[in-house]
C-alpha cells in the first residue's frame, strides 16, 4: 500500500495555509508554515507499514504538470489532499489528474471546507471517492487498513463520506480523539525543512500541536467544529521530549506552538515551561493567546523558557465589535495583556479584522487610531471570512448579506459580504489603510533599522522593503 499526501499547488502565486488561519503570499515579510497535519498522519502511516510520499506543492513550487509526473513514478493506491475554501476548486482537481495517471487510484480529500460541505464536494468532483469529516489522523488510519486488507465494508468507518455506487453516503459523526499522546512526532524527514523560514530573520522553524479544541464562541472562527469545543491536551513532557528531539534530529530550535487554546489551562503552560528550563532546551518560540488568559507570573515564566513573541487575538479596538463577536474579552484586556508582555521582554503580534457585524468605518478607522498606539511590534490585517460552518456563515445566509458564492473569494484579502452598516470595497480599503498606516510608521521602521547588525539582516531589510513598496 502506497498513500501521497499532497498539499495542492497553488493557485496564482498565493499561498494557502491549509489550517484554516490565513493566506499568505511567500516572500520576505510573510511566513510559511510547516505541514503538522500531513507530517504527523506521515507518521502514523509510516508506524503501520505504509510506504508514503508528502509534497508541499507550493512551498516546493510543484506545478500541476509536475504533481502528475510524481504520482506517475510514485504510483500510489492513495493520494490523500489537503483542502481549504479559497482553493477547493483547484484542491479537487488534483482527484482529477489522479486518475488521468492511474484511473484506479483511490482520491481522498480532508480539511475545514469539505467537513462542512461534503455533499458539495462530491458534487464538484466526479473523480474524488472519499471524504473525512473533520480531524482526520485516525480516520484515514482506519481506512487504510480497511483498503489493505481488501474490505470494502467502509461504513464502519465513522467519519467517512464516500461514494457508493451513484450515491453518497455520510457514515456516523467519530468521536473527537481523547488521547493526543498517541499521536506520533511529525515525520519531519519526509519535507525540505529549510523551506520553512521565519520572516525577517530567516531562521527556520517547525510547528508543535500542544491541543485541540476550543470551549469560547467567537463567530467567525472554524476551528471549533473541526476541532470541537473540549480542550484535549498532549502531555507537557510529551512536548518538551518532541522539541528536545526537533532540535537534535533536525538542528531546528525554533517553534511555533500550534494550538487555539495554548494558554487555556494556566498549570498546563507553568508545567510545560518548567520542563523545559530544566531541561535547559534552549530553544525560542512563538505562542497564540488570548487577552484574559496571561498575567505577569506566567508571561514571565514563558519568557524563561523561551517565549519570544505572542500573537493576540485582537479583531478590533471597539468594544462594541468585540461583544458582537463573542470574543467575551474587553479592550483594557487587550491593552493589559499587551503591557505585560511587553514587560516580561517579548515582541507582540497583533491579529486584526475588519468587517465583524456592526462594523462601520468609523470603527474601522477608530480600531487603526487606536492600534497605532498600542506598544506592538507587528500585526496582521484581514477582512472578516464567512467560513462555511462558523456562526457568521450562518449568520450572513440568514440575514442575506452573502454578495458572492464564488468560494475562490472566500480569502482573508477579499470581503464578500454587505453587512448594511459597511461595504466590501469599504473594508477592503480599511484592511490596506490600516497595513500601509502601521507598517509605514516612523516608530517602526527605525526599530527594524537598530536590528540590522549583519550585511544578512540588511539584505532581509532591503527584500521586505521592496515586497512593501509593490505592495503599496
Amino acid at each position: 500500500m502506497k498513500i501521497y499526501l499532497v498539499n495542492p499547488p497553488a493557485v496564482n502565486g498565493i499561498k494557502m495555509v491549509r489550517e484554516g488561519r490565513c493566506m499568505q503570499r511567500k516572500g520576505a515579510w510573510t511566513t510559511v508554515w510547516p505541514p503538522v497535519t500531513l507530517a504527523t498522519m506521515a507518521a502514523m502511516l509510516l508506524k503501520d507499514g505504509i510506504e508514503v510520499k508528502l509534497n508541499d506543492c507550493i512551498v516546493e513550487e510543484i506545478s500541476f504538470g509536475q504533481l502528475k509526473i510524481n504520482i506517475e513514478e510514485f504510483k500510489p493506491d492513495l493520494v490523500v489532499i489537503n483542502t481549504a475554501t479559497a482553493s477547493i476548486y483547484s484542491d479537487l482537481d488534483c482527484a482529477r489528474i489522479a486518475k488521468e495517471v492511474f484511473p484506479e487510484i483511490k482520491a481522498l480529500a480532508f480539511g475545514l471546507h469539505v467537513t462542512a460541505l461534503p455533499e458539495e464536494a462530491f458534487l464538484m468532483d466526479p473523480f474524488l471517492d472519499y471524504i473525512i469529516r473533520g480531524e482526520p489522523e485516525f480516520c484515514l488510519l482506519e481506512l487504510d487498513r480497511q483498503l489493505k486488507n481488501g474490505d470494502n465494508q467502509l461504513f464502519k468507518i465513522k467519519g467517512l463520506s464516500f461514494r457508493n455506487g451513484s450515491r453518497i453516503e455520510h457514515n456516523q459523526e467519530r468521536a473527537f480523539q481523547d488521547d493526543l499522546n498517541t499521536l506520533p512526532f511529525p515525520a519531519w524527514e519526509l519535507i525540505d525543512i529549510k523551506n520553512y523560514l521565519l520572516p525577517f530573520s530567516r531562521e527556520p522553524f517547525l510547528l508543535v500541536t500542544t491541543s485541540k479544541g476550543c470551549p469560547h464562541s467567537c463567530l467567525f472562527c472554524p476551528a471549533k467544529p473541526f476541532y470541537g469545543n473540549r480542550v484535549r491536551l498532549r502531555d507537557a513532557k510529551i512536548i518538551a521530549d518532541e522539541m528536545e528531539y526537533i532540535k537534535n534530529r533536525f538542528g531546528v530550535s525554533q517553534f511555533l506552538i500550534w494550538s487555539e487554546s495554548f494558554t487555556e489551562y494556566r498549570d498546563y503552560v507553568v508545567g510545560l515551561c518548567e520542563d523545559m528550563i530544566y531541561r535547559r532546551l534552549d530553544v525560542r518560540w512563538v505562542c497564540n493567546s488570548r487577552v484574559d488568559k496571561v498575567d505577569k507570573e506566567l508571561l514571565g515564566l514563558m519568557r524563561r523558557a523561551g517565549c519570544w513573541m505572542i500573537g493576540y487575538g485582537v479583531e478590533s479596538g471597539s468594544q462594541q465589535i468585540l461583544d458582537a463577536a463573542g470574543k467575551d474579552i474587553s479592550v483594557k484586556q487587550i491593552e493589559n495583556a499587551v503591557t505585560l508582555a511587553k514587560a516580561s521582554g517579548m515582541e507582540v503580534v497583533a491579529h486584526v479584522i475588519f468587517g465583524l457585524p456592526g462594523e462601520t468605518m468609523k470603527t474601522g478607522i477608530d480600531t487603526i487610531n487606536w492600534l497605532n498606539k498600542l506598544n506592538i511590534d507587528f500585526a496582521q490585517f484581514y477582512c472578516a471570512v464567512p467560513w462555511p460552518s462558523t456562526i457568521l456563515y450562518k449568520m450572513a445566509k440568514e440575514k442575506g448579506w452573502l454578495v458572492s458564492g464564488d468560494w475562490a473569494l472566500y480569502e482573508q484579502n477579499n470581503y464578500v459580504m454587505d453587512t448594511g452598516s459597511i461595504r466590501p470595497r469599504q473594508v477592503e480599503y480599511l484592511r490596506r489603510l490600516a497595513m500601509f498606516k502601521f507598517y509605514s510608521s516612523p516608530k517602526r521602521a527605525f526599530k527594524m533599522l537598530r536590528a540590522i547588525d549583519s550585511f544578512k539582516k540588511l539584505k532581509i531589510f532591503l527584500a521586505t522593503l521592496k515586497e512593501f513598496i509593490k505592495w503599496i
